[in-house]
């Protein structure tokens, strides 16, 4: 499945050969983009203008986190014909996305394993987040990673998105406290909503009817589910609200500071990752120890494991959704965001036995439908755009 999945978004290549994000919106399998442009990385999902180059963003999504898969930067080279994809390119990049889908999984039976034992919430985001910082720390000290140029200014940009991010990850996790997996994923899957209200309001960034309209399935579905959802809770659905929210304000946070930094070769998308990994487990941690304290892991021999494993799925499969985005669009990689909550949803339904009423699935598949149809056509919006904009750039003959 995976791979039939990716081979649409692997027919123009040319674009994502070598870089990390694709341009903006713009659907880049028609676009060429100069290497020196592409390798910028993002961390943050962002939405973004077609016409106008932004800023790196950051990705993550606790859920995201991570990432929701619309991260860009906007070329502004001009237009050539794209190389077919593959076979061997279609089995890696199938194989990954698998991977993909399957590290998410683990991460979100686990977690939801671990609080269901150990309901400490506020700890357990805080130590994912501090097991990232580690981890990157650890790859820059051994050389095993290129270390970022860390400045006064950088982490000053950083700041605002880290906050948003952090926001979102502490929304989805105690989220996931109060209800099941597969309701808060579908509560979370409303997230390109507030990213469009957000764009709208703090941006200027507008996007075609169409792309609004398909935000109607998105918010009916989630309405419907709610209604219908038999571990509906006020807290848990308020929290992962919030977590939208964050999610939408760290993308509009990265595109408003981030602008300096866009080109430097230090800060592909896996240290801007761990350096707002870093800044953000610092942002919490004062709130956690408030919270929880430093409280035990009790009793249950099981707790130790799911604790550690949670913890390390949580930055790996971050790290793993860069690699997918490396390869394919951002169009592609946001269908595939949608696809990836389908296998956590129906994977948390058999193993937690959750029980759903047909309103309640219905609501589901409205919700996710309205998901893929919003990528889709923010896609073919940013397409005829570029289109229009390389049609006005190109002289005309005399």
């Amino acid at each position: 499945m995976a791979v039939a999945f990716v081979a649409a978004g692997l027919t123009g290549r040319s674009v994502f050969a070598g870089s990390r994000l694709g341009a903006a919106g713009a659907c880049r399998s028609h676009v060429t983009v100069p290497h020196s442009v592409v390798r910028r990385a993002a961390i943050v999902p962002a939405v973004a203008s077609p016409a106008r180059r932004v800023t790196p963003v950051a990705v993550a999504e606790g859920g995201s986190s991570a990432a929701s898969g619309d991260r860009s930067l906007v070329n502004e080279a001009g237009s050539a014909p794209a190389p077919p994809a593959s076979l061997k390119q279609l089995l890696k990049v199938g194989s990954l996305f698998l991977l993909f889908f399957s590290i998410n999984v683990c991460f979100n039976i686990t977690n939801k394993r671990l609080l269901n034992l150990w309901s400490v919430p506020w700890t357990l985001s805080t130590v994912q987040l501090g097991t990232g910082a580690l981890y990157c720390s650890l790859l820059w000290v051994l050389g095993l990673r290129k270390k970022p140029n860390v400045t006064p200014g950088l982490i000053k940009a950083l700041m605002l998105p880290s906050l948003g991010h952090t926001i979102g990850h502490v929304g989805s996790c105690i989220s996931f406290s109060y209800m099941a997996i597969s309701f808060a994923h579908i509560v979370k899957s409303a997230e390109p909503a507030f990213g469009a209200v957000a764009s709208a309001v703090f941006l200027g960034e507008f996007f075609p009817f169409s792309v609004y309209a398909s935000l109607i399935p998105i918010i009916g579905g989630v309405a419907m589910a709610a209604v219908s959802e038999l571990t509906f809770q006020w807290p848990g659905f308020l929290l992962a609200m919030m977590a939208n929210v964050g999610f939408a304000a760290r993308n509009v946070f990265s595109k408003l500071t981030m602008g300096a930094y866009k080109d430097d070769p230090t800060l592909p998308a896996e240290n801007l990752y761990g350096l707002i990994s870093i800044i953000s487990f610092l942002m919490e941690l004062p709130f956690c120890l408030m919270a929880d304290g430093i409280p035990s892991l009790g009793v249950n021999p099981a707790v130790p494991g799911l604790f550690f494993a949670s913890s390390m799925l949580y930055h790996l499969y971050n790290e793993v959704s860069y690699l997918c985005l490396y390869n394919v669009s951002p169009v592609t990689f946001s269908v595939g965001n949608t696809l990836k909550r389908v296998f956590i949803i129906v994977a948390s339904i058999i193993a937690f036995k959750t029980k759903v009423l047909p309103m309640n699935a219905l609501g589901m598949v409205i919700a996710i439908a309205g998901t893929a149809l919003y990528s889709w056509t923010k896609g073919r919006a940013a397409r005829q755009a570029a289109a229009a904009a390389a049609a006005n750039a190109t002289p005309k003959q005399a």
